[in-house]
């Protein structure tokens, strides 16, 4: 493959994007602060601003260094709003995928992760650090999983949805769109879209939540 771009220098998870893709073997060409303020870059280098962005630069892949969906959403619209149409998977080498694994554009899944069969993960979907997902598991477009989440299996995860650090998702359960679980908590049954739940069992605590951090997709 070719150089890689990565949006998102202002994100402190930048820095597990920055070392998977060594693992991989994969030269980063720039990394882009698409919003003002410090950078959490190892290569504080390669670090540039939107307006550094050539149009040669825009022609290589790009992924996205941000955990909130809403984030992620904005930096992909600015990206595409650039020109840019090359959007790259990153999967950590360490994650066990099987076979059967279905993966959109923009994908990135972090090291120790554990996949089971069957399951398809959304485009621009995160998952983060040792999550282990179930058979059969969806994740949607833009959802971000947390680190050492737990589902069992049949688990769907809406469209913009965040599981918190440590969450565990009872099989055959629904999480809906842009809804928010709780780090630590334990679901039992479907959630609807736009609400935070959280505690063992976990409870609806919030209703008509824009999303994480209150950005949606």
């Amino acid at each position: 493959m070719d150089k890689l771009v990565i949006f998102g220098a202002g994100s402190s998870i930048l820095v597990d994007f920055e070392e998977t893709c060594s693992r991989l073997g994969l030269d980063l060409l720039a990394i882009v602060n698409n919003q003002a303020g410090p950078s959490f870059a190892i290569s504080q280098e390669k670090v540039i601003g939107l307006a550094d962005l050539s149009d040669a630069m825009l022609s290589h892949p790009m992924v996205f260094a941000l955990f909130t969906p809403g984030h992620r959403k904005f930096a992909l619209d600015q990206a595409r709003g650039l020109g840019a149409t090359r959007f790259y998977s990153l999967i950590d080498p360490t994650a066990i995928r099987p076979s059967s694994l279905k993966t959109s554009e923009g994908v990135y899944v972090n090291s120790g992760v554990t996949i089971g069969g069957m399951s398809s993960l959304g485009a621009f979907s995160f998952i983060n650090r040792s999550a282990s997902l179930g058979h059969h598991c969806t994740i949607g477009e833009f959802a971000s999983i947390g680190p050492g989440v737990v589902t069992g299996g049949f688990v769907s995860v809406g469209r913009g949805s965040v599981i918190g650090t440590g969450a565990v998702i009872l099989p055959g359960v629904s999480i809906g769109a842009n809804a928010v679980v709780a780090a630590g908590s334990v679901v039992t049954r479907d959630v609807r879209d736009n609400c935070l739940v959280m505690g063992n069992p976990a409870v609806v605590k919030r209703e008509g939540i824009a999303g994480y951090n209150e950005v949606g997709v």
